[in-house]
C-alpha cells in the first residue's frame, strides 16, 4: 500500500467516524428531546456523560429493554458491547458468509441457475438494506451505552472506527463486484428467455439440436412423459449450462435411452451423451472436452467448485465404462480451447459403442 493510499484510508476513517457520530448522536438526541416533551419514558441514550440523572435513565432503560425481543434490544443498543460486536456482528457475518458460500459451491450443478441467482440477489439485498443497518446502528448505540455506563472510551471508539472502516470496505467491495451482480441479474431474470435449441421427436427417437440453454431439460422431460415409447435421443450440441447437462443426464439414465450424435457433442453435452445405455456416433462427428467455466471471469471461490465438478464427472465417466487414462486427460484443454479425441480413441476408451448410420 502506497503512502497516498494509507493517507486516504486514514482520512476517510476519521471523516467517516465524525460524520457517522454526528448523524447517529444527533438522531438520538432528537428522539430524547421529543421524548422529554411528551413526558414519556426515555427510549434512547443521550450523548451526555458523567451525569447522575442520565445514569438513572440508563438504568431505567436497561430494565425496560429486558422486556423486549433480542432483535429490538440490539437495535436500541441494549446489549453489552462484547455481545453486540462478537455475536450480533462477527458471528452473524460468518454465518451469512457460510450460507452464501454453500450456494456458490453447490450452485454450479445442483441448483437451478435462475433460482440460485435470485436467491443470492435476495440475500444480498436483505443483508445490505435490513441486516447490515441493524448490525452497525445497534453496535454504535451499544458503544455509546458502554461509554456512559463504564466511563471508558477506548473500546467504544475502536468499535466505531471498525464500523466506519467496514462501511467503507463494503462500498469498495460492492463497486468491485458490480459485474458479478449484473451477471446475477442476467441469470435471474434474462437467462430463462434464451432459447437457442430445438427439440423434436419422431417415433422412438428424440432430436435435440442447439445449445443447452435454460429450460431444455424440462422440454425433454415433457416429451418423454407424453411419449413413453422413445428409446433414443440424438444430441447435436456445442454445450451450454452444466445444470442442464446434469438434468439431461438424469433423464437419459432414468429412461434408459440410447444416445447418438450426428454432428457433434461438445462440453456439457458430453455429460448427457455418456449417460446413454448404448452410445453411437456418426462418422465425422466429434466429442469435445475442456475445463468447466462460467461465461464470465471467475473468482477463486467459484473456480474451486467447478474443479470439484470436473472430478465428480470424471468419476461418473469411469462408472459408465470409460478408461481411467482417458478421464485423466479429458479436462486438459482450457475453457477457451477444446480437446477432440480421435474416433479410435473414443472407441478404444469406451466412450462410443458403435457407429450410427
Amino acid at each position: 500500500m502506497s503512502n497516498l493510499e494509507i493517507f486516504v484510508t486514514v482520512f476517510c476513517l476519521i471523516l467517516g467516524y465524525n460524520v457517522v457520530s454526528r448523524l447517529l448522536d444527533n438522531y438520538e438526541s432528537r428522539d430524547v428531546t421529543k421524548s422529554d416533551s411528551e413526558d414519556t419514558p426515555k427510549k434512547h441514550l443521550p450523548p451526555i456523560k458523567n451525569n447522575s440523572k442520565w445514569m438513572d435513565e440508563v438504568s431505567e432503560q436497561v430494565s425496560a429493554d429486558s422486556k423486549v425481543s433480542y432483535i429490538a434490544k440490539h437495535w436500541r443498543g441494549a446489549h453489552s458491547l462484547s455481545r453486540a460486536f462478537w455475536i450480533n456482528n462477527f458471528l452473524l457475518n460468518i454465518l451469512l458468509a457460510s450460507v452464501s458460500a454453500y450456494w456458490i459451491f453447490s450452485g454450479a450443478r445442483t441448483e437451478d441457475p435462475v433460482l440460485l441467482a435470485r436467491t443470492i440477489l435476495a440475500m444480498t439485498i436483505v443483508s445490505y438494506i435490513v441486516v447490515y443497518p441493524w448490525q452497525i446502528i445497534g453496535l454504535w448505540r451499544s458503544a455509546n451505552r458502554s461509554t456512559l455506563q463504564d466511563n471508558k472510551n477506548f473500546w467504544p471508539v475502536v468499535v466505531k472506527l471498525l464500523i466506519v472502516f467496514g462501511v467503507l470496505a463494503s462500498l469498495v467491495e460492492t463497486n468491485n463486484e458490480r459485474q458479478f451482480y449484473e451477471d446475477l441479474y442476467y441469470d435471474g431474470f434474462q437467462l430463462s428467455e434464451v432459447k437457442n435449441y430445438n427439440v423434436t421427436h419422431d417415433g422412438s427417437t428424440m432430436y435435440l439440436d442447439g445449445d443447452f440453454d435454460y429450460g431444455i431439460s424440462e422440454e425433454v422431460k415433457t416429451i418423454l412423459e407424453r411419449n413413453p415409447g422413445i428409446d433414443n435421443i440424438v444430441l447435436d450440441s456445442d454445450g451450454g449450462l452444466l445444470f442442464e447437462g446434469s438434468e439431461l443426464s438424469r433423464l437419459i439414465l432414468t429412461n434408459s435411452l440410447n444416445t447418438y450424435t450426428y454432428k457433434g457433442c461438445l462440453s456439457a453435452c458430453t455429460i448427457a451423451f455418456i449417460s446413454g445405455n448404448k452410445r453411437f456416433i456418426r462418422q465425422g462427428a466429434r466429442l469435445g472436452f475442456h475445463q468447466y467455466s462460467y461465461y464470465r471471469e471467475m473468482s477463486e471461490i467459484e473456480a474451486l467448485p467447478l474443479f470439484n465438478l470436473q472430478s465428480n464427472d470424471a468419476n461418473f465417466f469411469r462408472k459408465r465404462g470409460v478408461n481411467v487414462e482417458f478421464t485423466n486427460n479429458m479436462y486438459r484443454a482450457s475453457p477457451d480451447d477444446m480437446w477432440y479425441p480421435t474416433e479410435t480413441e473414443l472407441f478404444e476408451n469406451g466412450l462410443v459403442h458403435e457407429y450410427a448410420y
